[in-house]
Parts: structure tokens; sequence; C-alpha cells
């Protein structure tokens, strides 16, 4: 027997998982608004004593509405989130003091739906009653203030550990302050009361440098703020100025979060173990003579030594002979909360903000601060290597590649037929959705290293415009990226969709294991061919074979992977054709064939399509992409179809792109074609003008075209006709077909045929003045009388009469009338589908009755008479 589950304990039970004591206890639901109007937000708080990876698992809050069990909208948490600091998600429509944080669709809740906040699908916290719809809100029998709706609601400070019973009734024990409806002063900060103040900003500073023995060299930046620093937010760059130039050398791109109080440390990989804290880098390639520059967006916000200067072996301070730039390791003062901006100042200057440590001193490494670390700030252990790469889980495949069968699998394309490439496209777009299985941004991790693996080396991933072979466990989870590698959304996420809840942002067919500073170069340019007014991209000091024109926006890739590219950008303009924007909540993507604009970074374009289709020709899938295609249709269940039949990529953007698979004879000239005709009459119409180059004889074939028919009509330049006889007036529409014996062409005409309404001649004959009761016979005669034509009679006014008719002949007999009236008949000439008619009128005069005189009108009586007597006369016809 099979017990079915209610369908709240099914849903509670695809929520809740396996309860786990794994789930973080320290974030939680801090914080509830439920306003007038759209007044909404939500907060979510780190209650704990340390920072949470939010990227480590899969932190997701969903909103389920009036007791529904499908969630009807979700946000995935993602970055660091250190203790103490909060997550806001606000309404769109709120007041101005709501809007802190994110603008999401999270926040259409009202006071009787429930929020779920899980991490990797186990619920770590809640708000309301999942599956139940409590009315307009929920409350509590406790407390007669408490009510989900029209409220502020504010999680108790003795609450740190999250309610994980989702379905349990709700409120759940004392955990809740209420405040009055738009109360908003204590979104931002955990805890009861309102936020005092915001923290202090965060702060990148160089803190510490050392040039010691050897290779024992490095560099340490801290945030000396108070909020962390999103380094991915913008371009954080430290760049090596040597002996005096003005010139970038090697340069490191910084990445991910930066909470306060944390360092990152980079340096030479020719180090002693002391000193390998962080990562190996050639930024360290500096002696005591070489200036150190970093900026924000090209911006600096601090240096160390002087740029464009050399001071020979090393800066000093006349002021402390101690100090010196070489041998010696240098650590930022305590006092010291801002950077220094003027790379081109003197340095150290007058007022030294550097401590003096003995050459090769490195136990500060690690922490800012002028003392040595005391092993609070010693970075953890990695994990050990239980999943796919560094954090990652290990899929279940939802599809089997080893049984794929391509003509099965794009059968209602290969047997179908398409009108137009449009048409090829959305069916193709169809395919790919079927079976397409949405993957968390966290699982794309764990997909590329089985879609990129190193054919030669299985623990081992593939960078797309580097060409490195790098380890599986390297992929950068936080931190600098400097010998890491991250995830590359090749159709740049930003260019239509921004959030993971998108489709589009997660799909594993145009996600590639890149270097974090080679992506952070391509940033969300468009592919171009820019290699002869870009700049190469360098690796390690090494030239990439990627080009960057920053003029132009422009992104050329190395020749290796430009079709990988191309047949990228295609899948995904095929894929998301705004057809299932319910599921996918994704735009129409279009490939465009431009640059796009600045001003378009946001739209849902990319270019530019004519260079990707040559790209497309010149590097042919090969097996690395085929089995590329497999591994993602094993885990994400579509597939790439440009991979699959590469001959469809002419069928669907060759037309566009000047390589049309079904090519059209190329003419000039015009059909020239009278604008209207009088039915009847004869007509022209000549394409003798059409040319398709020099010493070229064309064929004609022309036809007559109505609705859905086709009448060939004629097979000369010149079509001469006769234009038809026709009720009213009528388009005729022409296509001529033109051939040079390989190919052809159709141009199509029309013409306005003018209807000449039916006119005829008619005479009659016959007696047309009677005496009430007397008979007349009428004849018409119809001069010139089309053969066939029909003839019909009719009383249009007078007195109803008797009468017959025959053909052109009406016989009538006149009715008695009470006075002199007119009788008219109307014959009517019928020539096929057109008609004329002619009226006679017959004059019938009343018979007065014997005895009757007619007064004599003089006088005042005569004239009373006169008036009188119609009257007299009518009562007597009456009587």
């Amino acid at each position: 027997m099979r017990i079915k589950m209610n369908a709240v304990a099914a849903a509670t039970a695809m929520v809740l998982g396996t309860l786990s004591t794994a789930a973080n206890a320290n974030l939680v639901i801090t914080e509830y608004i439920e306003g007038s109007s759209n007044n909404k937000a939500l907060e979510i708080s780190n209650v704990g004593t340390s920072s949470i990876d939010l990227d480590a698992a899969d932190y997701k809050l969903r909103r389920y509405n009036n007791g529904g069990t499908e969630a009807g909208a979700t946000e995935a948490l993602t970055g660091s989130l250190a203790s103490g600091e909060s997550i806001i998600f606000h309404n769109g429509g709120a007041a101005d003091e709501f809007k802190k944080g994110t603008e999401s669709t999270i926040t259409y809740f009202n006071g009787d739906d429930t929020l779920v906040l899980t991490k990797d699908d186990v619920v770590i916290d809640r708000f309301g009653k999942l599956g139940e719809d409590p009315g307009s809100a929920w409350t509590d029998p406790n407390n007669a203030d408490f009510s989900s709706a029209n409220k502020t609601l504010r999680r108790k400070a003795s609450v740190t550990t999250g309610d994980t019973d989702a379905a349990a009734a709700f409120p759940s024990g004392d955990q809740w302050l209420v405040f009055d409806t738009d109360t908003a002063d204590g979104l931002g900060c955990a805890g009861e009361g309102a936020c005092s103040s915001e923290a202090t900003p965060g702060v990148l500073l160089l803190t510490e440098y050392i040039e010691g023995s050897s290779n024992n060299k490095a560099i340490e930046i801290s945030n000396v703020g108070g909020t962390a620093i999103d380094l991915d937010a913008n371009v954080y760059k430290l760049t090596l100025f040597g002996n005096g130039k003005t010139e970038p050398g090697n340069t490191e791109t910084l990445t991910g979060t930066l909470e306060p109080g944390n360092s990152l440390v980079f340096h030479n990989s020719g180090a002693a173990d002391a000193f390998k804290f962080g990562n190996a880098s050639t930024v360290t390639y500096f002696n005591g003579d070489d200036a150190l520059v970093l900026t924000k967006d090209d911006v600096v916000i601090d240096r160390f030594g002087k740029r464009g200067e050399d001071p020979g072996s090393a800066w000093t301070d006349p002021n402390d002979a101690n100090f010196s730039t070489a041998n010696k390791t240098l650590r930022r003062k305590d006092s010291v909360t801002a950077g220094d901006t003027v790379a081109e100042a003197d340095f150290p200057g007058t007022n030294n903000q550097w401590a003096v440590f003995d050459v090769d001193t490195a136990d500060g490494l690690g922490c800012a601060g002028e003392s040595a670390c005391d092993g609070s700030v010693t970075p953890p252990e990695p994990e050990p290597e239980t999943g796919p790469c560094t954090g990652c889980e290990t899929l279940t495949p939802v599809a089997d590649p080893t049984t794929f069968n391509a003509e099965i699998y794009y059968s209602d394309v290969l047997s179908g037929e398409f009108a137009n490439a449009e048409e090829l496209k959305n069916a193709l777009s169809a395919i790919i959705a079927k079976d397409h299985k949405y993957l968390t941004y966290k699982q794309v991790w764990s997909t590329l290293t089985y879609a990129d693996q190193d054919p030669t080396d299985d623990k081992k991933v593939i960078e797309i415009y580097t060409g490195a072979s790098i380890s599986k466990y390297d992929n950068q989870t936080s931190g600098s990226g400097a010998g890491k590698w991250n995830r590359e959304h090749v159709w740049a996420k930003s260019h239509g969709f921004p959030s993971d809840s998108q489709w589009g942002y997660t799909d594993a067919h145009h996600l590639r294991p890149s270097d974090p500073g080679i992506n952070t170069a391509r940033s969300n340019n468009d592919f171009g061919a820019c290699s002869d007014t870009g700049e190469e991209v360098l690796f390690n000091g090494v030239g990439t074979g990627n080009y960057l024109n920053k003029t132009t926006d422009c992104w050329e890739p190395r020749d290796e992977v430009k079709g990988d590219v191309a047949r990228m950008i295609m899948y995904m303009d095929t894929r998301y054709q705004g057809t299932d924007t319910a599921t996918t909540n994704m735009p129409d993507l279009i490939a465009v064939d431009r640059l796009t604009t600045t001003a378009e970074d946001s739209e849902p374009l990319i270019g530019t399509l004519c260079t990707l289709y040559a790209w497309n020709k010149l590097d042919a899938v090969d097996t690395y992409e085929q089995n590329r295609n497999n591994q993602v249709y094993k885990y994400q269940g579509n597939r790439n179809p440009f991979i699959d039949r590469p001959e469809l990529v002419q069928e669907v953007y060759g037309a566009v792109c000047g390589d049309d698979p079904n090519p059209s004879l190329v003419v000039e000239g015009d059909i020239v074609t009278p604008e209207s005709v009088t039915e009847g009459t004869a007509y022209t119409i000549d394409a003798s003008a059409i040319t398709a180059g020099e010493g070229v004889a064309l064929t004609y074939k022309w036809e007559q075209v109505v609705g859905e028919e086709k009448t060939v009509v004629g097979d000369e330049a010149i079509l001469s006709l006769t234009a038809p006889t026709i009720k009213a007036d009528e388009t005729l529409n022409f296509m001529v077909t033109l051939s040079d014996g390989t190919l052809e062409t159709t141009k199509a005409v029309s013409l306005v045929v003018t209807n000449v309404p039916l006119t005829l001649e008619v005479t009659f004959a016959g007696n047309t003045k009677l005496t009430e009761g007397d008979k007349t016979s009428i004849t018409a005669t119809v001069a010139d009388a089309p053969e066939g034509t029909r003839y019909s009679w009719k009383q249009v006014s007078g007195s109803t009469a008797e009468f017959t008719a025959t053909g052109l002949t009406l016989d009538v007999t006149s009715p008695s009338v009470s006075i002199d009236q007119v009788l008219v008949f109307e014959l009517t000439a019928t020539v096929g589908e057109e008609s004329f008619s002619q009226s006679v009128s017959i004059e019938v005069k009343n018979t007065e009755e014997a005895g009757w005189t007619k007064p004599d009108g003089a006088g005042s009586l005569g004239g009373l008479m006169t008036l009188l007597l119609p009257l007299m006369w009518w009562r007597r016809r009456q009587g």
C-alpha cells in the first residue's frame, strides 16, 4: 500500500529535509516590517561571534503566500556576513526610510504569509507557519499587541538561534517585540532598539611591507574600517612600479569580501615558510627601490614608495635613521586610518606612518596593527577535500550522456518545416528548455569541475581565457583571487540576469572556470574583433592571446576558444527566448551585431553576432567541447544544439550574417506597373528593367496570387493582361519568379482594378395618364442591352395597384384613389452581379361623384366653403 502525505506535510518534509545539527544557528530573522501600503522590509542578521561565509552553503529565504506550500519568491544569500551585521530586503514601493539593503520581491508579503530561511534546504529560521493561512494575520493570545499585520516586529536580543520547525504554531514562545506600524529606525542592526548610528565604512590600507633577505618578501593589505568591503563591487588593484617607472608592472586584482580587521597577504613564492601567508604573487618581485600603488577603479587609495622616483637602493627617513625600505619589515602604525593617496609625493614624508622591525620579521603577517599577531587570526587549516572542489557538493546526475540520441532529441527540428530562421530557433528553444534542471550557484562549482576537467589530469580544470590547468580545489570561495579560479559568465550576467534566481545566472552551458584577474579584466564587455585596436591581456607577465579595447568595451578571446564562446552565446540567445519567463525569470536574450553601449549595460543584449558567427567557423567543435556538452547535460539535463549539430548555426544565424543557407538571386531594378486600371481594359506589367549583373539572362514566371492559391499567367519579361469585369474596386496581386538558371528570387506587385457602374439607356412607351380603375400596358425599351440581361418590376410608391410583368412589359390596373395621385414603378435590369434601375410614373385621376358642384370661391362665404369642402367631400366619401 502506498500512503500519500497531505500537501502541507509533503512540503514541510521537502523544506525540512533531515534536520541537522550542522545547520548554522547564528543566522536568524531579526526584524519584520509589515506597514502601510508598500512599507515592507525584512532583516536577517548574524547574531553569532564569527563571520558566516554564505557562499560555502546554499542559503535561501523563501516566501509562501496565503497558506501555500509552493514558494512564491526566493532570495539566495551570498557573500560573507560578519558578526553583528545584517542583510536587509525592502519593497521597491516603500517609503525612503525603509529602503535599506536590497530591493526584493521577497517582501511582497502581507500579514498572512510565511517566510522560511534555509541552509542547504534545511530550515534554520522561519516567520509564520508553513501551510497555514491565519486570515489577515498571526496573533498571540498572550500578547494583545502582537500582530503580523501593520506592525514592526524585532527579535528579542535573547534569541540567538532560529525557530527551525516551520510547521509549528506561530508565534512560538515570546521571541518578538512589537512596535507601531511604519517604525523603520531599527533596520540595519540586530537588536531590540533603534540603530544608534551606522558603522564606520571599510577602509583598505597597506598595513605591512616585508623586504627581507633573499626572496623573503611579502605585502599585507587590511580592512581597518568598521564594515566589510565587497572587493568585487569595484576594481581594486595592487600594482608594482619598478625602478622609478611610471608604467605599471606586475599587478594583483583583489576579489571577494574583506571583513573588518581581516587582511590579504601576498608573498614571494621563493620565500621561507614563515612568510608564506596568503597567496604567492609576482607583485612581490620588489626591492627597496620599487613603489607599490593600491587603486580603486584606477584611483589611488594608498601607496608605498614614490611612483616615478628611483631612490637608489631604498627610501630612507632623515628623522629616523632606522627606517629603510630595504632589508626591513615595516608595519603601518595603529593611528593610521586613511590611505596615502598621492603616489608621486615624497616618501615616507614628514609624518612617517611606518613602524620599523628587523629584517626577516614575519610574525605580524595576517593581522593589521604594529604588533605581532597573537595567533587568533591564523588562517584556518583547509577543510578535507571531500567534494569535487572546495566547499562543493557531489551532484546526482539527471541524464545519461551514454544513451543520448541526437536524432531523437532534435527530431522536432530535423523533421519539421519552418518558414524562417526565427521559427527554427523557437523550435530549438522548446527542445533545450524541456528537461532543463535549475542549478544553484553553488552547484555550478561542482558542474564545472566535471565539465571543464583537464583531459590529462582529473584533479584539475582548464581556465577558459588562459588555458591554464589549475587544481579543482583552488576555486575562489573568499579572499584574494590570486592562484584561484572562479566562475566566468560568458554572457555577462549584468546583461539581463543579475540575480541568481534567474536561470541564466546559473546555466552551466555558458559558465566556465576563469582566472579571477582575467575575469575582472573582461568585466561585462561584449565580444568583438579588437586585437588590432586593443591591448593584449597578460597573465603572470605573459601574453594570453586575449585582447581588450577599453575605449569600445570590446573583448576578443584567444583563438583556441573563439568558437566555444560563439556557440555559448548562441545557446543563450536561443535558450532564453522570453517564452518561459514565468519559470526562468529570464528576459528574451538577444545577440546583436554590434557592440552595446554603456547605457545598455543592464539590457539583455550582447555583441557582436556576426563576429561570433565567423569565430564559429574559425574554431570548430572539438572533443573537449563535446565532452563538456555531455557533462553539463548529465547534471543540468539539457544540451547546446550548436555543439551537437554544428550545421544549425548557419540555419539559424547564416542569413543575418551574409551566409544564407538558402541563397537567393540578387537583382537590381524595379517592376513598372500602373497604379490602377479600369475593368475590361488591357494593361501591362513590365519587369524588363530588372537585371542580375552584366550578361546574365533571366527567365520569368508570372503568377497571380489569390489567397493561398497561385496561377501561372505568363513567362515573358512583360506581362500583358486584360482587367476583369468586377462588381466593386478590387486589388490584383502578382508575383514574378526570376531565375538565372541556378538561383532565383521573387518580387511581388499589385494594382487596383476600378469598377465602372452599369448604366443603360431605358425608354418607356404606353398610356401613363389613367382614371381610377383603368388599365394600361407600359413597354420598356433598353438600348444595347447585354446578352443575358434579366428584368424585374416593382411598385415603389403610390396606392397599391394590381400589376403583372413579363420581361420589359408591365400591365397595370389603377386602384381607386381618394384624390389624384402618382404611381411609381421601377424596372431593374441585372447583368451578372450588377444591376441598373429606371422608374416610370403613372398619373391616376380621382372620379368625382354625380350631382356635386364645386362652390364659387368668391366672398367670405365662398372662402369658407372652399376650406370646408374637402372635409365635407371626405365625409361624403366615407358615407
